[in-house]
Formats: structure tokens, sequence, C-alpha cells
């Protein structure tokens, strides 16, 4: 199944400005067209009612909800998602390298006290 390609808010606007102009001619031209009388529904031919769709179990669900909710995502690039990386990891070793400098002091802080 192939994905379908989202419209630009320009494409859309032009697409219904298209749509617009071509009711426009359209509708100059009707009252020169009879419309179609469509026949009064009688009782008696009631449209056919439809079949409840079967329940999906637990983890059919799971599966579709999750998918959906993957399609919303907004993904980073690949330039953003390296340069989030590079923060993560500068920011991790600094916390290391703090917590460690004053563990490290902290250890000998008590080892001088404690005799």
């Amino acid at each position: 199944m192939a994905k379908k390609k989202k419209m630009t808010r320009k494409e859309r606007k032009a697409a219904a400005a298209a749509k617009r102009q071509a009711v426009a001619t359209t509708s100059q031209e009707a009252p020169a067209k009879a419309k179609k009388q469509v026949p009064a529904r009688t009782s008696s031919a009631r449209p056919a009612k439809r079949q409840p769709r079967k329940q999906r179990n637990f983890f059919q669900r799971l599966f579709y909800e999750t998918r959906g909710e993957l399609q919303k995502v907004s993904w980073p690039t690949r330039e953003e998602a390296w340069r989030l990386t590079v923060v993560v990891t500068v920011v991790t070793v600094f916390m290391a390298a703090f917590l460690g400098f004053f563990d490290w002091l902290f250890t000998r802080l008590f080892a001088l006290i404690l005799g």
C-alpha cells in the first residue's frame, strides 16, 4: 500500500480555488439543465443494516494504535538527532566527572575525620 503524499498548504489552497472555479462555471450552466427528481423512499425499501465489525483482541488493538501514534510523531532530522546525541553525551560526561570529583573529595574528607 503506497503512502499518499501530503499536500502543502499552498497546494490545498490551489486545489480549493480550482474546485470553487469549477463549481462557479458549472453553476452558471446549471439553469439550462433540469435536476433529476429522486423518488421518495418508501417504508418497505429500507437500507441494509451494516454488520458490526468484529472486535480486535488486545494485541491487534495495541499494534494498530501504536502504529497510528507513531505516524503522528514529528521525527527529528538526521542532523538534529546527531546534535542532540552529542549534547546528551557531553552533559553525561560532565555530570559523571562532577559527581566523581565530589565523591573522591568526600571520601578523602571522611577518611581524615574518621581517621
